[in-house]
């Protein structure tokens, strides 16, 4: 993991993983990984990602409003990129160069406001580099 230094942003997929009953061993494995990196890195997350979280977390898995709510106030210790007019710009530049998904697109260019080194994601090529950000699965590290 020593990729993983200064700056690293936690995509939705990872969060909805730590509160999921529905993969116990991923729950397990987004836990270890990030209470390992709470005191090595800042770790960083944008408004999408709030946004995705609250979503997914209240309409599948049918978590009250307020208990989501509570669930994001764990995560205040997170640098939270706002996405603006720039990062939606930037995104739409990604998006057109890879030929990725918008919303990817989004993640990856709030992770570059933010001069994270790597996005911790499912979603994307594990072992890309896009925009100088490294992208990461969880689920393809050694050990977490």
């Amino acid at each position: 993991m020593s990729f993983m230094r200064g700056k690293v942003f936690i995509d939705t997929n990872f969060l909805i993983y730590l509160f999921s009953e529905d993969d116990q061993i991923k729950k397990v494995h987004c836990t270890q990984l990030i209470d390992s990196l709470r005191d090595k890195v800042v770790l960083v997350w944008s408004t999408q990602v709030m946004q995705e979280f609250y979503r997914v977390m209240t309409v599948k898995h049918h978590i009250p409003p307020q208990v989501v709510k509570d669930i994001l106030q764990l995560f205040d210790d997170f640098e939270l990129v706002i996405n603006n007019k720039e990062t939606i710009n930037t995104a739409i530049d990604i998006q057109t160069v890879n030929k990725i998904s918008f919303w990817d697109s989004l993640v990856i260019s709030a992770a570059t406001q933010a001069k994270c080194t790597t996005i911790l994601t499912e979603d994307l090529n594990s072992g890309q580099l896009i925009q100088g950000v490294y992208l990461q699965d969880p689920f393809k590290l050694d050990s977490p």
